[in-house]
């Protein structure tokens, strides 16, 4: 699959204390760093975050690997270093590697270069990101062949899908003395490939309602039904609250109207989902 890459540049010279570079680097949890073949013509400073699955790759190179090169302002020198960001990444997960580059920008007096610039510039993160989402979508317009597998969504509600991933540990820790269960996502498609996003709740437990669920997997004993969410949010949104400080349409169970809930969840009739769905990995959901 393609990357995004961006080239880092300095403007007259091009010296890197590459010591001070690793050790930058390190200083993420989510970096490590190791060679990528024996002769180590290469460095692969890998970057892995492991609850939203994101995958980087900073490589330190001894050749420059800039394509026309020759285009760019001579004064402009290549140091021999990039960082790949696969295309298909979503523009959130995109922007927290590009949280890193624009530290590592600042720290070290980069410019960064991409083959649809005119010139090497300073990190500017409304034109890098721009720039990333022309590419994903030239990407797609060529080679949809090569994606069968992945899964449209709307870019404003997967990036509140991620977050929400990404802050669940958080959340998880301010609801623990509550006894309120945090979620996860439960993602599956329809026949028509449209994407739903849906979350398991067990009759009697308090709990969170993350953005953009569409539907709900309520046990209720060794039962298990599948219930639209705005049905069932029509009926209980009065006993929830939004979480506070948090992303919009997150809603959270009161813990006293508990009972209230269970008996009116008891009494509704839903409409019956038709059609199987099939489970997908929030990998496969992407935002063009």
């Amino acid at each position: 699959m393609s990357n995004f890459i961006l080239h880092f540049f300095k403007e007259r010279n091009r010296f890197v204390d590459h010591e001070r570079l690793f050790s930058f680097l390190e200083n993420f949890q989510e970096i490590s760093i190791r060679y990528t073949e024996e002769e180590a013509s290469e460095f692969k400073i890998e970057y892995r975050h492991d609850v939203l699955e994101i995958k980087a790759d900073f490589i330190l190179s001894r050749k420059s690997a800039v394509r026309n090169i020759h285009k760019i302002n001579p004064l402009y020198l290549d140091v021999n270093f990039r960082v790949e960001i696969p295309t298909l990444t979503p523009a959130f997960s995109a922007s927290i590697v590009l949280d890193v580059v624009d530290k590592l920008c600042k720290e070290f007096g980069f410019l960064v270069y991409n083959d649809l610039f005119e010139d090497a510039l300073p990190f500017r993160r409304e034109v890098i990101e721009k720039v990333f989402q022309i590419n994903k979508q030239k990407f797609k317009d060529q080679f949809s062949y090569k994606m069968p597998d992945y899964y449209y969504y709307s870019p404003s509600k997967l990036t509140d899908c991620l977050k929400y991933v990404n802050e669940q540990y958080e959340l998880h820790r301010f609801y623990k003395e509550q006894d309120i269960y945090v979620p996860h996502y439960y993602i599956v498609k329809d026949e028509e490939d449209k994407v739903h996003f849906t979350i398991e709740w067990t009759e009697n437990t308090k709990t969170i309602f993350p953005p953009h669920i569409d539907y709900i997997y309520y046990r209720q004993g060794l039962e298990t039904t599948l219930l639209p969410y705005d049905e069932v949010m029509a009926k209980i949104e009065k006993y929830t609250t939004n979480v506070p400080g948090f992303i919009e349409h997150t809603k959270v169970v009161e813990p006293k109207m508990l009972k209230r809930i269970t008996k009116a969840i008891k009494k509704a009739k839903f409409t019956a989902v038709k059609g199987p769905l099939f489970r997908i990995e929030l990998t496969q959901v992407i935002d063009i």
